[in-house]
C-alpha cells in the first residue's frame, strides 16, 4: 500500500515476467468495450474516493479536541471514527495521524486498496486511494489559572486531625503566572440573591431594575440551571498519578465582606488547640476579624444587597466531579467516582450568625471551640481551611470537570451540615430557587511531588470570582489562546464590575502573554469596545485599556474585542503558557467585588481547516 496525494495510484500486473510479447491485432469496437470498462471502474474510484473524504473529515474533527497536547489520544481516537466509517488501520486501510501546521490541528490521511472489476483487461490490478483533512481546535479555552490552584491558597490548619488534608498545590517549581496570592476567590451565589450583586448566571432574580439581562418582572433571563464549571485539566505526565481535589471553605458562614463579623483575636489563646483542625494559636489569625494575617484567610462570605427574610434561607452551595468524555461537554460527563468508589458529590449547608436590629450578631467564638455548647465540627473542619473534596487517580489525560451550583436543595447521604451522594446535585436542572448569600471558595488539586507542573485548575466558559484586593490593583489570568487562535479575535466580556470603596472609577487592562512572540502589527493595535449595556460601541482602546466606573457598570456587561496576531506564537509545551492577563486598577480604592467574566475565541471551536 502506498501513501500518497489524492488520486489514484494504478498497479500492473506481476504475471507477465517472461512472457513472451505477442502482438494482437485490435478491432475498433474491441478498444471501444475496454474503455467503457475502465469507465466503470473510474465511477467506482470516485464514489470510494468520497467515502474516504469523509471518513477522513470525520476522523480529524473527532480527533483535534485532544491537541496540541496529546497526540497519541488524537491518534487513537480518529482511527476509532475512521473504523466506524469503514476503514481500519492495519486491515483494509491506513490512516495516518499528524500535527497539523499549528500546534492545535490535526492531520488526517486515510489510504485504501480498491481491486478493479475490469482495469485487469488493460493490466491494471488495484489502485491506491487517498483522501486527507486538517482539522482546528479552539475551545473551550481554560481562564483564570495555568496553576493548579484557582484563587487564593492560604497554608492549611495545623491541628492534629488525620481529616486534615495534606500537601501543597504548586510545589517548588510554579509557573511565573503563578501566584499563591492573586487576590481573587472562586465564588458563587444563591438563587435568592440579586443579579445587581455581580454573579450573572446562578441568581434567578435580579433585584433591581435595568440589570443587564433581566426581564420586566425581574427576573433573571441568564440563569444557567447547571451552574458554574471548572476544569481540572491532566497532562499525560499526571496520568495513573492520584490526584486529590481540595476545596477552601467551601461552606457559606456569613462573615461579612470583609469578615467583621468574626470574633476577637483575645476569644483564642496562644497555646492548645482550639479544635481538631487548628491550633489556638492558628486560630487567632483564621477565624478572626483582627490583624493583616486574618485577612489571608477571609473569603468574604456575605449576604449582599437588600435583606429580607427569604434571603435568610440557608444557602445549599453543592460540587460535583465529572469524567472526562470526548464530547468535551460537561453536561454528557458522567460522575466521577473516587478511589473508594464513591461518586463525588458533596453538598454543604450553609450557616448565618444571629439577626438582631438592623444587622446581623458575631459569630461567637465557642462555634469553633470543641467543647462549647455552640461547637460544630463540621464547620470547624471546613471553615477557613482546606478538606479533600474527590480523590482520584485520572486514566487518560484531558479535561474533568468541577460543577458547582446553588440550585440544589439539600439531600444524599449524612444528617449534618454536609451531605454525599445526592443525585440531584449532578442533574441537568437545579430544583430549588430558595437560598441567598455569596460563597467564595478556593480549590485545587495535590498531585504527587514533581507532578504540579501537569496539572492545571481553571474556569470554563464562565468565571465567577470575589476580588478583596487590599491595594488598588489586582492581576489575574483570563484565557489560554493557543497558536491555533492566531488571525482571529477574542471576545470579552466582564459583568458587574467596580463594585469598589473610595474611588470613583478604575480601569480594565487586557495584556498580552508574556512568552508570547510575533511580528505583524504591534499588539495592542486593534482592541475595541464592541458595546455591551455599560459600554460605547465601535470605539478603539487605547493600551486595549477601558475605563469603568460603578455608576456605568453595576449590574451591566461591558464588552471587548482583542485581536489575536496572525503570526502569533506562544510556549504551548507548559501549561504556564500562553495567558492572556487582566489588570484591574482603582487608584486609592480597596477592592471587594464579585463580577463574572466571560471570554472565548471567536468562530467554530472545531472547524475544517482543508
Amino acid at each position: 500500500m502506498r501513501r500518497g496525494g489524492s488520486g489514484p495510484t494504478p498497479r500492473r500486473r506481476r504475471d507477465e515476467a517472461g512472457a513472451a510479447a505477442l502482438v494482437v491485432s485490435i478491432t475498433v469496437p474491441v478498444v471501444f468495450l475496454a474503455v467503457a470498462a475502465l469507465a466503470i471502474d473510474v465511477s467506482r474510484w470516485y464514489l470510494e474516493r468520497q467515502r474516504l473524504q469523509l471518513a477522513a473529515d470525520a476522523a480529524a474533527l473527532a480527533g483535534v479536541p485532544y491537541m496540541p497536547h496529546d497526540l497519541a489520544a488524537a491518534t487513537t481516537r480518529a482511527r476509532e471514527v475512521a473504523a466506524r466509517n469503514g476503514f481500519t488501520h492495519g486491515a483494509d486501510a491506513e490512516v495516518s495521524v499528524s500535527e497539523g501546521e499549528k500546534p492545535a490541528q490535526l492531520e488526517v490521511s486515510v489510504t485504501s486498496t480498491v481491486d478493479n472489476l475490469f482495469g485487469a483487461m488493460i493490466g491494471i490490478d488495484d489502485i491506491d486511494l487517498n483522501a486527507s483533512a486538517v482539522a482546528d481546535y479552539q475551545g473551550p479555552a481554560p481562564m483564570g489559572s495555568p496553576c493548579n490552584t484557582f484563587g487564593n491558597e492560604p497554608s492549611a490548619g495545623g491541628g492534629s486531625s488525620s481529616a486534615r488534608p495534606t500537601g501543597t498545590a504548586r510545589g517548588s517549581s510554579p509557573f511565573a503566572n503563578c501566584s499563591a496570592r492573586p487576590q481573587l476567590w472562586a465564588t458563587v451565589e444563591g438563587p435568592q440573591t440579586g443579579k445587581v450583586q455581580g454573579d450573572r448566571y446562578q441568581p434567578r432574580f435580579c433585584e433591581a431594575g435595568g440589570v443587564h439581562g433581566c426581564d420586566a418582572q425581574g427576573v433573571n433571563e441568564e440563569y444557567d440551571p447547571f451552574g458554574y464549571v471548572f476544569l481540572v485539566k491532566v497532562e499525560p505526565a499526571a496520568v495513573n498519578q492520584v490526584v486529590d481535589v481540595q476545596l477552601f471553605d467551601p461552606m457559606f458562614l456569613n462573615t461579612g465582606q470583609t469578615c467583621l463579623l468574626l470574633p476577637s483575636a483575645s476569644e483564642f489563646g496562644s497555646t492548645g488547640n482550639a479544635n481538631p483542625y487548628v491550633t489556638n494559636a492558628d486560630a487567632r489569625n483564621r477565624y478572626t476579624r483582627d490583624g493583616s494575617a486574618s485577612s489571608d484567610f477571609c473569603t468574604g462570605d456575605s449576604f449582599p444587597g437588600s435583606i429580607g427574610s427569604g434571603e435568610l434561607t440557608r444557602m445549599v452551595t453543592s460540587f460535583v466531579m465529572r469524567e472526562q468524555v470526548d464530547s468535551q461537554e460537561p453536561t454528557r460527563a458522567p460522575v466521577l467516582r473516587d478511589t473508594g468508589g464513591s461518586e463525588c458529590i458533596k453538598q454543604y449547608n450553609g450557616l448565618s450568625p444571629t439577626r438582631s436590629g438592623g444587622g446581623f450578631n458575631r459569630v461567637p467564638a465557642g462555634t469553633f471551640k470543641q467543647g462549647q455548647g455552640g461547637y460544630i465540627s463540621e464547620l470547624a473542619q471546613t471553615f477557613h481551611n482546606w478538606v479533600s473534596f474527590c480523590r482520584f487517580v485520572p486514566t487518560r489525560s484531558g479535561d474533568y470537570y468541577l460543577q458547582v451550583r446553588s440550585n440544589v436543595s439539600l439531600g444524599g447521604q449524612g444528617t449534618g451540615h454536609i451531605r454525599s451522594g445526592n443525585a440531584a446535585a449532578a442533574a441537568l436542572e437545579g430544583n430549588t430557587a430558595a437560598g441567598a448569600g455569596t460563597n467564595s471558595f478556593a480549590i485545587r488539586a495535590v498531585v504527587p511531588a514533581g507532578y504540579e507542573r501537569s496539572v492545571a485548575v481553571s474556569g470554563y466558559e464562565h468565571m465567577p470570582i470575589y476580588v478583596n484586593a487590599p491595594s488598588a490593583t489586582s492581576t489575574f489570568n483570563l484565557l489560554r489562546v493557543l497558536p491555533g487562535a492566531a488571525g482571529r479575535r477574542i471576545s470579552f466580556e466582564f459583568f458587574d464590575a467596580a463594585d469598589v470603596t473610595g474611588a470613583s472609577g478604575g480601569t480594565v487592562q487586557v495584556v498580552m502573554p508574556s512568552d508570547a512572540t510575533y511580528t505583524g502589527q504591534p499588539f495592542p493595535g486593534g482592541c475595541r469596545s464592541v458595546g455591551g449595556t455599560a459600554g460605547a460601541a465601535g470605539r478603539s482602546l487605547t493600551n486595549c485599556t477601558v475605563a469603568i466606573s460603578n455608576a456605568a457598570n453595576n449590574g451591566q456587561v461591558q464588552s471587548m474585542t482583542i485581536p489575536v496576531p496572525s503570526d502569533y506564537r506562544c510556549d504551548t509545551t507548559s501549561l504556564g503558557g500562553c495567558w492572556y492577563q487582566v489588570v484591574v486598577s482603582f487608584p486609592g480604592a480597596e477592592v471587594t467585588d464579585v463580577t463574572t467574566w466571560d471570554a472565548r475565541i471567536e468562530g467554530d471551536p472545531v472547524r475544517l481547516v482543508e
